[in-house]
């Protein structure tokens, strides 16, 4: 039967183990004097082609424009007169003033003359609505 050790010489034991350890792997990881790593990625040959060139890209198309933005005529042979506009989502009199008046003050103009569609509240646009949009002033 063998003699029991202490605990403390059990730990020195290991403690030296695991730091000749440490030391091993540091000195091969700072290139010391161990032996140079097995690559992971082959070398590239003599014999490798050539890269080939990526296909044409064909040229970019120009946006379309939205006809949302646009004024919408009620007639071919219209005047300026007579131009109508049809409510988009989220637009209000405010953004349609700015919008064919070039000023958002001007929206008294535009519920004046569609009072009839739009009621007595000039907050309550409806989605496609119809308007009329009087001529801007000179």
């Amino acid at each position: 039967m063998r003699p029991a050790r202490s605990n403390r010489s059990l730990f020195r034991n290991r403690l030296a183990a695991m730091c000749a350890l440490l030391s091993l792997g540091l000195t091969s990881a700072c290139g010391a004097t161990a032996a140079a790593p097995t690559p992971t990625v082959p070398q590239p040959t003599a014999a490798a082609a050539a890269p080939v060139a990526s296909p044409q890209r064909p040229p970019l198309a120009s946006p379309v424009p939205s006809p949302a933005v646009a004024p919408t005529p009620s007639a071919s042979t219209a005047a300026e007169s007579d131009q109508t506009y049809t409510v988009q989502s989220g637009d209000t009199l405010l953004s349609i003033a700015e919008q064919f008046y070039g000023d958002g003050t001007k929206w008294r103009r535009i519920y004046d003359a569609n009072k009839d569609v739009i009621g007595s509240d000039p907050d309550k646009l409806k989605l496609d609505m119809k308007l009329k949009i009087p001529p801007k002033e000179s």
